[in-house]
């Protein structure tokens, strides 16, 4: 497993201890479907993770919000997703997410799915043959950008 960066970590820490695992582990899993990837981690009003091929928003495929309560894996085209479990919630014209409340939420092959789907519809092509990594950059809201490096997942 990628060890997430410090950065990160403490960005989840007033989170309660149940929802910083969660986003840990769906982090995890997306990097497994996707690295060789960017991970792009900024603290808005909530804690937010953009993972695509570079670390341009608008490049992005999908991202993981952690709200309170739960964590979301958010589309940002999920609207043009098969949604045959019924699991993709949102009503606006692109996004879509999946709300995960639990680790038996997060391991629903479905989860794996989707994310193929969301990777392929983009045009992200997760190369098998190349080195799983991750460049990861993360943005506090008084801290300017920095790159905190690249991680073997």
């Amino acid at each position: 497993m990628a060890n997430p960066p410090k950065e990160l970590l403490d960005l989840l820490k007033p989170y309660d201890r149940g929802i910083q695992e969660l986003a840990i582990a769906l982090r995890q899993l997306v990097l497994e479907e996707m690295a060789p990837c960017c991970e792009y981690i900024l603290e808005v009003y909530i804690v937010s993770l953009l993972y695509g091929p570079t670390h341009r928003m608008k490049d992005g495929v999908c991202h993981i919000g952690v709200i309170k309560d739960h964590v979301n894996l958010g589309f940002i085209r999920g609207s043009e997703l098969a949604d045959p479990e019924r699991i993709l919630e949102g009503t606006g014209k692109q996004m879509r997410h999946i709300k995960i409340r639990n680790m038996s939420d997060l391991f629903r092959p479905a989860i794996r799915a989707y994310l193929q789907e969301a990777c392929e519809r983009a045009g992200y092509e997760v190369a098998t043959e190349k080195e799983k990594t991750v460049t990861t950059v993360v943005k506090r809201k008084s801290l300017p950008k920095r790159t905190v490096g690249t991680t073997r997942v």
